[in-house]
């Protein structure tokens, strides 16, 4: 810090002031050490500066991949918000495993992280007593989880399955199925929202499932074996647009026209889905704000100028061409 003062010709405590409280200099002064600080190669040691503030200004985010773009708008939200407070983030992929989930948290903590941010709310009882004893910000989002560790920022997984479901029950389907990548918690719980929709339609007799891999493929694959049975169904409900437009893709290929030979619905409501031809119907989630509404709530607890609280995010039916 002496070195950056001495080649910006400043008193230690005004070079100390630019990295600690540059609201009390003037830009030009900040901009002056700045430039001397990338001269002289000084940067600031997060952790000595945890020492003493017992804050690192790091929020960690562990999300499940990043395979496609479903989570990449959410991390933005929270990257370009947090980074409006003057913090920063560490990412973790947990390929949807518990297991790998607590290895980050274990990861995170070491690095003195001042909250942490979970997507969904399935966790091992390992990784809610590391965290419990850690007793830093935590929010969960993506999920309205039964048992909350702190914040959440989401939705119901089962309500939205329950909503899309019901959607195509009133365009007059009766015989729908739902096609979900398997092994993960919000695809049960979406499941369980077909499920319990169905029944209450009194179509029980007409619930079909089929479990694939989240591709393109998985996705072509689901609509052949569908369209084989003998009875097949006249609308498709996928659990993510990926799916969905591999079965779009794959049914354009034979002929196959939308939705008068057969309906389908996605999820997330990706930019490709409106513009393929013809245009999917999906549900719309509020990715983006999901990231920037979770990281305000963490930082208006950390910097105690808001509650802190969880929130609800709204979702809703896209309606385009393919019902």
């Amino acid at each position: 810090m002496q070195d950056v003062a001495d080649a910006a010709g400043v008193s230690f405590i005004t070079a100390w002031r630019a990295f600690n409280k540059p609201e009390m200099l003037r830009e030009g002064t900040r901009a002056k050490i700045e430039a001397a600080a990338d001269d002289v190669g000084y940067v600031v040691n997060a952790v000595a500066r945890s020492l003493v503030t017992a804050r690192s200004g790091v929020v960690g985010v562990i999300i499940p991949t990043l395979d496609d773009s479903i989570f990449a708008a959410t991390v933005e939200g929270l990257s370009d918000t947090l980074r409006g407070a003057g913090r920063e983030m560490l990412i973790g992929i947990s390929r949807y495993d518990e297991d790998r989930e607590t290895e980050l948290v274990r990861a995170f903590l070491g690095q003195q992280i001042d909250a942490l941010v979970l997507t969904g709310g399935g966790h091992s009882e390992t990784t809610r007593r590391l965290l419990e004893k850690a007793a830093i910000t935590v929010a969960e989002i993506w999920d309205v989880p039964e048992e909350p560790i702190d914040l959440f920022v989401g939705f119901s997984n089962t309500e939205l399955a329950e909503v899309a479901t019901r959607f195509l029950i009133d365009k007059g389907h009766r015989s729908i199925a739902f096609v979900s990548p398997q092994h993960r918690a919000r695809a049960s719980q979406r499941e369980a929202g077909y499920r319990k929709t169905m029944r209450a339609a009194g179509l029980s007799d007409q619930i079909r499932t089929y479990w694939t891999e989240p591709t393109l493929q998985g996705g072509a694959g689901a609509l052949a074996a569908l369209r084989a049975l003998p009875d097949p169904p006249r609308a498709i409900f996928f659990n993510g647009d990926t799916l969905a437009i591999g079965a779009h893709l794959a049914g354009t290929a034979l002929g196959l026209r939308f939705p008068d030979d057969i309906a389908l619905m996605g999820m997330h409501d990706t930019d490709l889905a409106a513009r393929i031809s013809p245009s999917l119907t999906s549900v719309h989630i509020p990715r983006y704000e999901i990231g920037q509404v979770a990281a305000e709530e963490i930082v208006g607890r950390l910097d105690r100028t808001g509650r802190g609280q969880s929130r609800r995010i709204s979702f809703s039916v896209v309606e385009r061409e393919t019902t």
